[in-house]
């Protein structure tokens, strides 16, 4: 993709049309469903949000409700908004430290079904943000066997499947969502919708939902940068991948006795995710890596920073982190510092915390509102605005949530630590009027 001017052209004879394919975009989705054990494979230009959104409205009608974990991305709730659907929250466990939340298990969602028979579907996310990957296999089973969808949020997992991992569709979805661009060589904001032959009765609504979420005029250059990464797939990713995960065991046992430094995975991670610990509170280890030895990790979290290789990483990139750690470690060592610094977020932050819903998002955004500071908001205050984190994109508080105690506090500390918040201007916030 040297001269990307010239690829980007329109709909011209033999370049056929996104949005009604009959040739050689026809084909590419063809090719993409085949290597994903797909019945059938949409391209988005519009990232994976777009197909998110596209897949819910095309399960659900106006007003259904959905099961969902509340730490989904916030294309899920923007689907709920506009379809004026009814979310009902998983809650979810945490890692043994506390930090992460795991994705939801089999039987809470079997749980879920039954409190909620008339729910549509179910939609997870997997793997995490964080690179746990989720039981498909049992969460399929319990889902299917109540008569419902699985709708699989894949955005971090379309390297799974080849040399390790499982394919989304094969292990039981429904509807999976994968991104390209986010582990594979492939330009920003190109995604897939795939669909199991479950779901042929909805082919045509998904297409019709894949238009409305979509540009009337998609990039051919973002097109052809699927193409080239298709070819990836085919033709290097199997290899590549045995190739990362085996320099990720190895960057992760050199570090399994790095003092103050720990790199080691969850069972069910991604292994070419990495959470790093140390004793240095996160965002002083984030900033450590990026101004002192110029990696630029994904983000900090609440006692952890999450770093990322792709598949066509070599053993250097891996041994560039090491090393980074190893020089962390020794000054750490050098300095006593035997204790971990206490950080605000690990204290203060409930993740596995569920703010009460006190009206639908869409009746929030609807209603007049007040931008008021955070700090100062009166208990049962309603949010007129999404927060997130972000990244990931995951939101704090929706509109219509009633903002408590933990909830402001959750948001306090995020802002104390530096970490990127939106839908705050300067640490206001936007409320339903009416309720204050």
């Amino acid at each position: 993709m040297e001269d990307i001017y010239s690829m980007d052209i329109t709909e011209i004879d033999g370049f056929d049309d996104l949005h009604a394919p009959t040739g050689i975009i026809a084909d590419m989705q063809d090719r993409a469903a085949s290597l994903y054990g797909a019945d059938r494979a949409w391209i988005s230009v519009n990232g994976s949000s777009a197909a998110i959104e596209a897949a819910l409205l095309s399960v659900c009608r106006t007003s259904d409700k959905f099961i969902m974990p509340r730490a989904s991305h916030k294309s899920v709730y923007f689907a709920a908004e506009i379809g004026r659907l009814t979310p009902i929250y998983i809650s979810q466990d945490t890692t043994d430290e506390g930090q992460i939340l795991l994705p939801p298990d089999p039987d809470r969602i079997a749980g879920a079904c039954d409190e909620n028979p008339d729910a549509k579907c179910v939609l997870i996310t997997s793997p995490t943000y964080e690179g746990l990957i989720a039981d498909i296999h049992g969460i399929a089973d319990a889902v299917h066997s109540r008569g419902k969808v699985l709708v699989v949020d894949g955005a971090h997992g379309a390297h799974l499947g080849f040399g390790f991992g499982e394919k989304i569709i094969e292990a039981g979805a429904d509807l999976a969502i994968v991104s390209l661009h986010k582990m594979l060589p492939a330009p920003t904001q190109t995604a897939l919708l795939l669909s199991a032959p479950s779901m042929k009765s909805l082919s045509d609504r998904i297409s019709h939902y894949m238009q409305v979420f979509q540009s009337s005029s998609p990039s051919y250059v973002l097109m052809a940068g699927i193409d080239e990464c298709l070819e990836y797939i085919e033709s290097r990713l199997t290899a590549d991948n045995l190739k990362a995960r085996a320099n990720a065991e190895r960057f992760r046992t050199e570090l399994s006795d790095t003092y103050g430094v720990d790199v080691s995975a969850h069972p069910s991670s991604d292994p070419l995710k990495v959470v790093i610990r140390s004793n240095l509170n996160a965002g002083k280890l984030y900033r450590r890596l990026l101004e002192d030895h110029h990696i630029q990790c994904e983000m900090y979290g609440p006692g952890y920073v999450i770093a990322m290789f792709s598949p066509a990483d070599d053993g250097d990139s891996f041994d560039r982190l090491r090393d980074a750690l190893f020089s962390i470690s020794d000054e750490l060592k050098s300095d006593n510092q035997e204790q971990a610094e206490v950080s605000t977020l690990t204290v203060t932050v409930s993740l596995t915390h569920i703010p009460a819903r006190a009206m639908s998002a869409s009746e929030a955004l609807d209603s007049e509102h007040l931008e008021v500071a955070i700090t100062k908001m009166k208990e049962g205050s309603i949010s007129a605005s999404y927060v997130c984190l972000y990244p990931p994109g995951i939101p704090i508080v929706i509109p219509g949530e009633i903002i408590d105690k933990k909830v402001a506090d959750r948001v306090n500390a995020y802002a104390d630590a530096g970490m990127n918040i939106t839908g705050l201007k300067s640490g206001m916030i936007l409320i339903v009027k009416e309720h204050e």
